[in-house]
């Protein structure tokens, strides 16, 4: 029954197996044999070791495997768990076998995908380096995966490989402007329909609370991120995924899509970040002519925010400050009035070509979640509404019904008599009387299900 199938089908249905059930199905007969042989090399994943080079150069210069490989996966830490603990191990080497794959990878004549893979945790030499631990990827070694990566894609031999969809798992935020300027990235850049990107920041230990104030951290998505990929790929980019691996953006570090349009999208998934303005939403808007699949990856709304000089600046210039600190730095507070309920019927209304739209939390704890997008469960959560209080540790970022940073700015704003007493308490750890804000839970909730339900009704339609 299964083999009389259409052949797209049965693609589809054994899509599910992993790798031992794959080999498994192969023993079947003879039409399982050239359907899941094709679906098991159809990706190639390979560690930084001699053995799985040496497997990946087998493939390469077989001619019957060779065409079946449509993704080739590079992972520069051997050990999985190297995407999550990688500090204090050894500095890693670019192996000469590793660097061949990568400067070897468009002889595979089907190639439509190439994704590479770095550890999470990343360095810039400077002022902070004696407070971090040992990190294994420098920028050096980071630097010369990318020239090697990108000098590979760019070869083009007698019969040319159109790679269209690049993944980066964990690009450093300092990455080295060499890499932007060289004309092996620009022509990789210009064929690309396809980006998804995962952006690795730097993690002071001692003080976390200060990660967002580096330099690099702050470069990279006012500058870097819109001028060196978003700005390049307007006119041909169909698919696009923006997250962090731990740091939260938008509103700080502060990243302007305004005047950033891709007239083609028709996917767009955002992890870790957070929406203070309505332009925001206008730019999610932008794409309602094309866009068919939005994921919002614990993508907050920011509702109060207790800030700097420096961080209001972009943002609201003309706010008035707070009393001056002990320390003589001025405070500036600002409530946002936007509310779930609010930007769930725009999108209803503004994206009518929507097909799928995902909001929830992915596996952040084991950072799944830029491989899982796809899959992220919907739920409407506790999460969609933080605050930001720059005065506070370990991350000035807090999640659900933990506005402290509220209470204590309309107290200090007051300028009563328990102000002072207030912000002892405050230092001293005491906890205040929460107060339910915002109060909204029945109208997102009710505004969520509308646009589900609309989306799920197109969908029917679609088929």
């Amino acid at each position: 029954m299964f083999f009389q199938l259409p052949v797209e089908l049965q693609r589809g249905c054994i899509q599910c197996l992993d790798v031992e059930g794959l080999k498994s199905f192969r023993l079947v007969n003879k039409d399982a044999l050239a359907i899941a042989t094709e679906t098991l090399f159809g990706t190639v994943n390979l560690l930084p070791t001699y053995d799985n080079a040496e497997k990946l150069s087998f493939v390469r210069e077989d001619a019957t495997l060779n065409p079946l490989v449509r993704r080739v996966i590079f992972n520069t830490p051997e050990d999985p768990l190297g995407y999550l603990f990688s500090g204090g191990a050894d500095e890693s080497e670019l192996l000469d076998s590793f660097q061949d794959a990568l400067l070897s990878v468009t002889k595979f004549s089907g190639l439509r995908e190439v994704e590479l893979r770095f550890a999470k945790d990343c360095a810039l030499p400077g002022a902070w380096a004696r407070f971090r631990g040992d990190v294994a990827e420098t920028k050096e070694f980071r630097t010369a995966v990318l020239q090697a990566f990108f000098k590979g894609l760019a070869e083009q031999r007698e019969l040319p490989v159109h790679v269209e969809s690049l993944t980066i798992k964990n690009l450093q935020d300092g990455t080295d402007v060499s890499i932007y300027e060289s004309d092996t990235f620009q022509a990789v850049r210009s064929r690309l329909k396809k980006l998804h990107l995962q952006i690795a920041t730097e993690n002071h230990e001692p003080s976390p609370e200060d990660n967002v104030d580096f330099e690099a951290c702050q470069r990279y998505f006012d500058t870097e991120l819109p001028e060196q990929w978003l700005k390049p790929l307007q006119p041909q980019l169909t698919y696009l995924t923006l997250y962090t691996a731990q740091c939260m953006w938008g509103f700080y570090p502060f990243c302007d899509l305004r005047r950033i349009h891709f007239p083609l999208l028709k996917s767009l998934a955002l992890g870790n970040w957070t929406i203070v303005h309505e332009w925001q939403i206008d730019w999610l808007l932008s794409h309602g002519e094309t866009l068919e699949e939005l994921v919002l990856d614990d993508c907050p709304i920011v509702t109060a925010l207790m800030m700097t000089d420096k961080q209001i600046r972009p943002h609201w210039q003309d706010l008035v400050s707070l009393q001056t600190t002990r320390l003589g730095t001025r405070n500036y507070f600002k409530e946002v009035g936007l509310r779930w309920h609010h930007v769930f019927p725009r999108l209803r209304f503004g994206l009518p070509r929507l097909l799928h739209f995902a909001m929830g939390s992915g596996n952040w704890e084991m950072q799944n979640m830029f491989e899982e997008r796809y899959e992220l469960l919907n739920k409407c959560l506790w999460g969609r509404y933080y605050t930001f209080n720059i005065g506070t540790c370990p991350t000035p970022w807090a999640a659900g019904d933990d506005y402290e940073v509220l209470a204590y700015a309309r107290m200090r704003r007051r300028k009563d008599k328990d102000a002072r007493r207030a912000t002892r308490f405050l230092m001293m750890g005491g906890d205040w009387e929460h107060h339910p804000f915002p109060e909204c839970d029945e109208e997102d909730l009710k505004a969520f299900r509308d646009l589900l339900d609309v989306v799920e009704k197109r969908q029917g339609v679609r088929v």
